[in-house]
């Protein structure tokens, strides 16, 4: 979409959306700054208040990438409060594609996580685990897919 300031509201430690947004920036070859980096907590009040934050710093920011989708309608709803509209002043996306995303106003543009896969993959593992002792650390990598709402659009010129 043509978006250069795009900020991260989420977890860092342990977090494997956070190790994708910083390897998306650096792959787009694109100005890393950590003003635009927010450690909040994966809920509505923590992107709220993480997003409050960041606009009232200062820092330029055309978009949100939100570890979660909860994170993003907190985010939205402040990005609201402050006077930027959805998406024309500000993108947003979360991650989960929870069924509350495509209630929000304008509609929430979200990544699509397969949890019942996620979750029967997971049984599978813990059951393996407890039957055979093996404690060999696994990497799952699961398709996901983006689903395109109404939260994001090209940057606003300027």
């Amino acid at each position: 979409m043509g978006h250069i300031h795009i900020a991260y509201l989420g977890e860092r430690k342990n977090e494997i959306r956070y190790r994708g947004y910083w390897d998306a920036i650096s792959q787009l070859a694109l100005p890393i700054n950590r003003e635009l980096i927010i450690d909040t907590p994966l809920s509505t009040e923590g992107g709220y208040q993480a997003t409050k934050r960041l606009l009232s710093s200062k820092s330029r920011v055309t978009a949100l990438f939100c570890a979660n989708d909860l994170t993003a309608i907190g985010a939205m709803k402040a990005a609201v409060e402050a006077g930027l509209s959805v998406p024309e002043k500000l993108s947003v996306i979360g991650i989960d594609d929870i069924e509350t995303s495509q209630y929000t106003t304008p509609m929430l543009t979200t990544i699509h996580i397969p949890m019942e896969e996620l979750g029967i993959m997971t049984a599978k593992i813990l059951i393996d685990r407890i039957e055979t002792g093996k404690r060999i650390p696994m990497k799952v990598e699961l398709p996901f897919r983006l689903i395109k709402r109404e939260s994001c659009a090209p940057p606003p010129r300027t």
